[in-house]
């Protein structure tokens, strides 16, 4: 029997999904103290959410161009917090930005056989809502115009059109319910 790393010879599919929140005001008064957002906290936040997966997609990519590979598909978890938000300054900017980074890639690996989408999704049901209290959920689900929040499942089935629809690349799918911040 070969070893499981001999029995494939490329990376096919991509999905860059890591992401971290760090949240915070640019700026604020607080009882007569000026808080500002952390260049540490800004930083980290782009590092994980957009440089990763620019590292991951560049080393992927050339990967699949040295070998040949004739058809491959990278997905970037986007947020639809892309477009602002307040107190996501940080997180706003990298998911943005990697919206944007799927439109560019989409357009110059479109002829190396490479398609690039992304889904930007709400208020999905993962751990980062465990820390969310109560009545800030029941305001989260008031603006979802499904009058829910999303499952993982409901992301994948957004995720998995990106990677078996051979005509989609270089957009965004917003899975949201109907929801916008």
């Amino acid at each position: 029997m070969k070893e499981a790393s001999n029995q494939f010879n490329w990376i096919n599919v991509v999905i860059n999904n890591a992401g971290i929140l760090r949240d915070g005001l640019l700026a604020s008064n607080e009882a007569g103290w000026i808080k500002k957002l952390p260049t540490a906290q800004w930083k980290q936040v782009l590092d994980v959410n957009l440089t990763g997966p620019y590292l991951v997609t560049r080393e992927v990519v050339a990967d699949v161009l040295t070998k040949g590979v004739k058809q491959s598909v990278v997905v970037n978890i986007s947020s639809i917090s892309h477009d602002g938000n307040p107190g996501q300054s940080n997180y706003s900017a990298s998911k943005a930005g990697l919206d944007a980074c799927t439109r560019t890639w989409a357009l110059e690996l479109a002829k190396h056989g490479v398609r690039v989408g992304a889904v930007a999704p709400g208020v999905v049901d993962t751990p980062m809502l465990k820390h969310i209290s109560e009545a800030a959920m029941k305001s989260l689900v008031e603006g979802i115009p499904v009058g829910r929040i999303g499952t993982p499942e409901e992301i994948w089935l957004a995720v998995r059109f990106v990677i078996e629809c051979d005509f989609f690349t270089g957009r965004v799918i917003e899975a949201d319910g109907g929801a916008s911040f």
